[in-house]
């Protein structure tokens, strides 16, 4: 799993890199850029394809950063998804999130998706 460095309003680092947009971080440590929303700002929306895409890795559990003010939500049909694959969803602020991440990170085989703004 990837370490999750930092987290600051409007970034975060992994592995010593910095994005300044959204993150999808996958079980096998691969890190990509969110898509959507406006500009930096990923969308406040959580969506059934974006945990999809998470789970592909076949990971534990898929940790869920809703922002520095816990703006973002997950979807009704993406909370469902994830109940119906039996798939372990963690849902948290953003800093809470990434401390999640890191610890639970070195046990078992997680998948993260971190909101860096509010």
């Amino acid at each position: 799993m990837a370490k999750i460095d930092e987290l600051t309003f409007g970034s975060i680092i992994v592995e010593g890199k910095k994005y300044r947009r959204d993150v999808l971080i996958f079980a096998d440590g691969t890190v990509k850029k969110r898509k959507g929303g406006f500009l930096m700002f990923g969308s406040h929306k959580i969506k059934k394809q974006e945990l999809e895409e998470l789970s592909q890795g076949q990971p534990e559990t898929i940790i869920v950063g809703t922002g520095t003010n816990s703006a973002a939500h997950i979807a009704p049909e993406a909370e469902s998804w994830a109940k119906g694959k039996n798939l372990s969803l963690l849902v948290q602020p953003s800093h809470d999130a990434v401390a999640v991440v890191n610890e639970l990170g070195e046990q078992k085989k997680v998948a993260a998706l971190i909101h860096i703004t509010c």
